[in-house]
């Protein structure tokens, strides 16, 4: 089209001749400017479909707030990320916080009667402590104990020739409660009960001698021997067995072997301080009344003499909470003081195995084998796993003095030469490796610990003769 425009242009530029003009004068000049409409217009609806997809895609950028919030996720994540760490604080918090804190002795309190001594201890918040006993000898350990409080420390009772010694002393991070004297006599009932916003720990031990041995004191092991016997019969463990170091007469003198416990521990002969004003006011602060727990029934039932109604109680307690270690301790306790231990030895192994490192257990286990005269199993039980001579040194002696029982004189004196460095002024110990020591051939040595003997406290009397007369008859002063 634009070339008959331009032939045209050309025709009018030259003034071309009128023969020339007639030849094209059938030729019509073109609309250019409709064509460059017409090509904008097609190159428009070209243009369309691409703004279309455009809008479109804008469009659909627009509505992406739907995947955009897709982004809160992300922020999500980071926000649990960040609460996460919050949260995780917080349970490092109690995990650090599970560190024992400290429980402190507001004050100590001691009270005497005709009929009994109680010792109270007010402390800041409920503790946990261990009691262990042998013959003569009640401990209580409160782990993490700090007695900040001036209280009496010590203190003795007489009463009808006989002695009561407590003392209350530091023990690694916490303290020992140690009660000393009246031989198989001495009972300690002990509980715990609120007191407000504060928490009481009450011992009471009756000073009226009992016309026959309380119910809850545990049978003693014996054994019929003459007096020159090389072996001494065994008596009672540490905590619930009483046995007592063997006792071999020598060579040339054969005294009777005494019956002297595993483990007395020394108690200072001190009066009792006067109690303060102060603490005096605070042991009154608001005992709250108390109603004993299952375990609490059950162990002054024991007290009292109702062995069956206790086992009742302890039974029913260890069914309805498995886990309850103290109750099947205390459960076992009443099994051997009503002579049912064939039911602990046949009941008591499976527990051991639930609860290998109880070494009250075991304890309780061995005095059962004691009883039915396989020492032997009593030595295998409590040589399988021996808990650190600190934590317990008890249960060293007992098995020192089971091994002196066995005639494996070696072994207890290897044992009683540790609890001896642990506490020289255990007289028993002192008395234990003596006897060990001279059946070995050590005389000297064995004199010289004759007389640690003798120098400690705790001792019986028969105790005390025979390691007076051992003494002696080594060359040693008495």
């Amino acid at each position: 089209m634009s070339l008959v425009n331009d032939m045209l242009r050309d025709l009018e530029s030259r003034q071309a001749s009128a023969d020339e003009r007639a030849a094209l004068g059938s030729l019509r000049a073109v609309d250019e400017g409709a064509a460059g409409r017409r090509a904008a217009q097609r190159r428009l609806w070209l243009l369309l479909p691409a703004a279309a997809l455009a809008l479109v895609a804008v469009l659909l950028v627009r509505q992406l707030p739907a995947p955009v919030p897709a982004q809160p996720p992300a922020a999500g994540v980071n926000a649990a990320a960040a609460v996460a760490e919050p949260v995780a604080a917080a349970v490092a918090a109690p995990a650090d916080s599970r560190a024992p804190a400290a429980i402190q002795l507001l004050a100590t309190l001691p009270q005497q009667s005709e009929q009994r001594f109680v010792l109270q201890l007010l402390l800041d918040r409920a503790p946990e402590y261990r009691r262990s006993e042998q013959s003569g000898v009640v401990s209580l350990r409160l782990p993490h104990l700090q007695m900040n409080d001036g209280g009496p420390r010590a203190g003795r009772l007489e009463r009808d020739g006989r002695s009561l010694n407590w003392s209350l002393q530091p023990l690694g991070e916490g303290a020992e409660l140690l009660l000393v004297g009246l031989g198989d006599d001495l009972q300690v009932l002990d509980r715990l009960e609120p007191a407000g916003e504060r928490w009481q720990l009450w011992v009471e031990v009756p000073l009226q001698a009992e016309a026959e041995p309380p119910p809850a004191e545990l049978p003693v092991a014996s054994a019929d021997e003459p007096a020159a016997a090389p072996q001494a019969r065994a008596g009672e463990e540490a905590r619930a067995t009483r046995i007592q170091p063997v006792v071999a007469p020598a060579p040339s003198v054969a005294p009777t072997a005494p019956a002297a416990p595993v483990a007395v521990a020394r108690a200072p002969q001190t009066s009792a301080a006067p109690v303060s004003t102060a603490q005096a006011s605070a042991a009154r602060a608001s005992v709250a009344s108390h109603r004993p727990d299952t375990l609490s029934e059950a162990r002054q039932a024991l007290l009292v003499g109702e062995r069956g109604r206790a086992i009742a109680l302890l039974e029913q307690l260890v069914r309805q909470q498995p886990e309850h270690r103290e109750a099947l301790r205390w459960l076992a306790r009443a099994w051997l003081a009503d002579g049912q231990g064939a039911r602990l030895l046949a009941e008591l192994p499976a527990q051991l195995a639930r609860f290998p490192a109880d070494s009250e257990l075991r304890v309780l286990l061995a005095r059962a084998q004691l009883q039915a005269g396989d020492t032997s199993a009593a030595i295998a039980n409590l040589a399988a796993r021996m808990p650190p001579l600190a934590g317990d040194p008890a249960y060293h002696a007992l098995l020192a003095a089971i091994y002196q029982q066995a005639g494996q004189w070696q072994e207890s004196a290897r044992l009683y030469r540790n609890l001896v460095l642990l506490r020289p002024e255990q007289a028993s110990w002192q008395l234990g490796l003596g006897i060990a020591l001279e059946q070995l051939g050590e005389r000297a040595a064995a004199g010289h610990h004759y007389r640690q003997a003798l120098q400690g406290s705790g001792l019986d009397d028969d105790s005390r003769r025979y390691a007076r007369e051992r003494a002696q008859a080594l060359g040693g002063q008495s």
